[in-house]
């Protein structure tokens, strides 16, 4: 019959859980066992398998699923295998080592008197506890200037996630529609904001128009560019060009997005198969042991140490950090320098969300009065063509073109 709590669970369903053999990344781990090496971001996708080097088993490309899509991919068609987004998608707050994920928290929902409400909760692992135990519960600052005060909850405020050592955590998991294997899954894990955000949203978005169904449906996972400003270790402003993921499901009409998203569900169907439309769910469950090497290896420059920064620390990775990166893309229009830019930061540090209102008032100002010298200049020809067909020589007041006055040589380089 089977095997309690291996093959079945405790109401006799068969436990339907699959492994991972297929990898999807758009970064690059550093080089096992090369201690100088660096995680790397690409503007593509690649492909692993795990392989055995040596005694260590490691993901290695795998050059026939590369050959099939083909070089540098940055569209993959997916199909997912379970209706419930959070097995689809996995998120959470973690924090990485490589001994495992010492610190992780996840959205809850709370019951009580005054109704529901939701809050981020964390477990941690401790000397006191460590299996684990509800983080902070009631540990106090031991020392330094918060000394007495009790340790920051989950979420914002938390130091470890200030300092990088904890990241949004994302595992996507799926088939690949041009290389489908039964028994056996694809995961793509990304620790980005931006890209944890985009998959989550677009997953909810197609299984509400899809009537509550993902298993069975396909869609594009995406690697787009995006242009973002981010501050280095000297507070010096930078831009860079980074890829975010997202998922889409397109036609070039309603109906033929609704066919083609249903297709590989219906090809199920006709199969027979229990995957899909109310039948059994596939899940996955990864071993955490296995897992830790991997991904302190990619999202930190130095994994063997708890509290090193995660490759991806210069991208901005919070909302204060995208208002900052809308603040220097308003500076940069403004004609500001980099110095100039970064002492607005420094002055209005405490009202980020000002700053950018007033940069936006300046640039509307100037744009009105970019409109008002157009408009002159359109006033003075007409006047011009009047004036050259009745012989007038007076220019009316209303038509004199002000100048800018000239400032003192003093003034050049000057900081306002």
């Amino acid at each position: 019959m089977g095997i309690l709590g291996l093959t079945h669970d405790e109401n006799g369903a068969a436990l339907e859980q699959l492994p991972v053999t297929i990898k999807v990344a758009i970064g690059q781990g550093p080089e096992p066992g090369n201690q100088n090496d660096h995680p790397r971001r690409l503007d593509h996708f690649v492909f692993k398998r795990k392989t055995l080097r040596g005694q260590d088993v490691v993901w290695d490309p795998a050059p026939d699923i590369a050959q099939i899509y083909g070089e540098k991919p940055t569209e993959l068609d997916v199909i997912f295998l379970n209706d419930e987004t959070t097995e689809v998608l996995r998120t959470q707050y973690a924090f990485w080592t490589q001994a495992g994920c010492k610190c992780h928290g996840e959205l809850m929902q709370i019951s009580n008197g005054d109704g529901l409400r939701f809050e981020m909760q964390a477990t941690r692992r401790t000397q006191k506890h460590p299996e684990g135990e509800p983080w902070p519960g009631n540990y106090r600052y031991s020392e330094g200037g918060k000394q007495g005060q009790p340790v920051e909850p989950c979420g914002d405020g938390c130091p470890d996630l200030e300092r990088g050592e904890c990241r949004p955590s994302g595992d996507l998991y799926f088939i690949l529609e041009k290389f489908p294997r039964l028994g056996a899954v694809c995961r793509l894990h990304t620790s980005s904001y931006r890209s944890v955000r985009n998959l989550s949203n677009g997953l909810m978005q197609i299984r509400r128009l899809n009537g509550g169904r993902l298993a069975g449906v396909r869609a594009v996972l995406k690697a787009t560019p995006e242009k973002i400003w981010y501050r280095d270790e000297s507070g010096i402003n930078h831009t860079s060009v980074v890829h975010i993921l997202s998922l889409e499901v397109g036609g070039p009409d309603l109906r033929s997005l609704l066919v083609s998203m249903e297709e590989p569900a219906k090809l199920f169907q006709q199969g027979r198969s229990t995957g899909c439309n109310g039948g059994t769910q596939y899940v996955v469950r990864e071993v955490e042991a296995e897992r830790a090497p991997e991904i302190a290896g990619e999202f930190y420059q130095n994994a063997a140490t708890a509290g090193s920064e995660p490759g991806e620390a210069s991208i901005p990775s919070n909302e204060e950090d995208e208002v900052i990166a809308r603040i220097c893309e308003l500076t940069h229009r403004l004609g500001y320098n980099q110095a100039k830019t970064k002492m607005l930061l420094g002055q209005w540090a405490q009202s980020l969300v000002s700053l950018e209102r007033s940069l936006l008032n300046e640039l509307e100002t100037l744009s009105d009065k970019s409109v008002c010298v157009a408009e002159d200049a359109d006033g003075r020809k007409a006047y011009q063509e009047r004036k050259n067909e009745a012989g007038e020589t007076r220019v009316p007041n209303s038509l004199r073109p002000t100048l800018p006055k000239e400032e003192p040589d003093s003034l050049e380089g000057f900081l306002f």
